[in-house]
């Protein structure tokens, strides 16, 4: 049967997908016949793994909330957590779907991300710092909500019990604000003349301003002036630690708070050592950085344990069912090369009962 060049036209314009294919190797000449052929052995293939994967049962859904920029490759923190999924056979992209949402520092966004995550139908959320755990309360009280690491979920109001958490949160906390005392007092062994130290936090964050008023408490016991160098967004980082050295602080002391120190842990360290300014803080990371010492709890092993949970809700537990949990191992943390750097000689009685040393 004989068609015209005009009925083809109109009839491929009515058609998609196998039609379409169909009535091109009638149209088409010889010549080309044989292309369309192999256009539509592909496009039937394709329409097969498409209708494979429609049959394939839904993966596992976590969504990943974070007030910072998501980084590749993975911070240690993060890793950690990705390598405590793996302990119970969840791999990304395999057994599991992981939904990254991350606000890129500007906090207005996070509530929208939150509410995305929500309609994306995540099975869990887990939320990386105080910020993004209130972003993601707002936006859901029946998603189950893993926290990485949070300093005091009681008194910060996120729950009323450690025990049996209410609404839809739990997760791991971790202590720094008791710890403020032992690394005022760490510093003050190391560099007795010290005087003046000046107390870096993240405004925004609950966790951040409790522990400024504990360093705040221990350095006045200890006959040590402390000043507040808060910060509302990480765009006033390079101006608070001017103002520190400005005030001729002897030290820096940097708030336990994810969201400030994960995006600038490189950064606070290399100003510390170009300006001779100590920086003390609960977070190892920053000073295998370059930060004088540490001590706090083994964050990437808080954010591993973490898994732990998400995993137990996969499974059908809910968040009240399992306790928020609290670390019991802390480690202390020197890194050497910069106390040479600063010209700060550590006594052996601090170096002996450090858990690293960094040479």
């Amino acid at each position: 049967m004989k068609r015209n060049a005009g009925h083809c036209r109109a009839g491929l314009r009515r058609r998609v997908g196998a039609d379409a294919v169909a009535e091109s190797l009638v149209c088409a000449g010889r010549s080309t016949r044989r292309a369309l052929l192999r256009a539509a052995v592909a496009w039937l293939a394709l329409a097969s793994t498409r209708a494979a994967r429609a049959q394939q049962p839904r993966l596992p859904k976590i969504g990943y909330l974070l007030l910072t920029p998501l980084i590749e490759p993975p911070t240690p923190e993060r890793r950690a957590f990705l390598d405590g999924l793996k302990d119970y056979g969840y791999v990304p992209g395999k057994t599991i779907e992981i939904v990254y949402a991350s606000a890129e520092n500007e906090r207005d966004f996070l509530d929208a991300m939150s509410a995305d995550l929500v309609k994306q139908n995540v099975d869990v959320i887990v939320t990386s710092g105080m910020i993004a755990l209130g972003a993601a309360q707002k936006a859901t009280r029946t998603i189950p909500i893993v926290m990485l690491a949070i300093g005091d979920p009681v008194g910060t109001g996120v729950t009323s019990s450690l025990a049996k958490p209410d609404q839809n949160i739990t997760g791991m906390s971790f202590i720094s604000s008791d710890l403020a005392g032992k690394r005022v007092q760490l510093v003050k062994e190391m560099a007795p003349a010290t005087k003046r130290i000046a107390v870096l936090w993240d405004s925004r964050n609950p966790n951040a301003r409790a522990e400024y008023h504990a360093t705040i408490a221990a350095a006045k016991s200890l006959g040590i002036a402390a000043e507040s160098v808060a910060v509302a967004r990480d765009g006033e980082l390079w101006r608070a630690l001017d103002q520190a050295r400005a005030r001729k602080s002897d030290a820096l002391y940097v708030a336990f708070e994810g969201g400030l120190v994960a995006s600038n842990r490189t950064m606070i360290a290399e100003y510390g050592r170009r300006h001779r300014l100590p920086v003390v803080s609960g977070w190892s990371s920053l000073t295998e950085a370059g930060g004088l010492l540490s001590y706090g709890t083994d964050i990437a092993a808080v954010y591993r344990r973490a898994a732990y949970y998400v995993h137990r809700i996969l499974k059908g537990a809910k968040p009240g069912e399992l306790p928020i949990e609290q670390p019991t191992k802390f480690e202390l943390v020197i890194n050497l090369k910069t106390a040479k750097v600063l010209g700060i000689k550590i006594p052996n009685s601090i170096l002996v009962s450090a858990d690293k040393v960094i040479e």
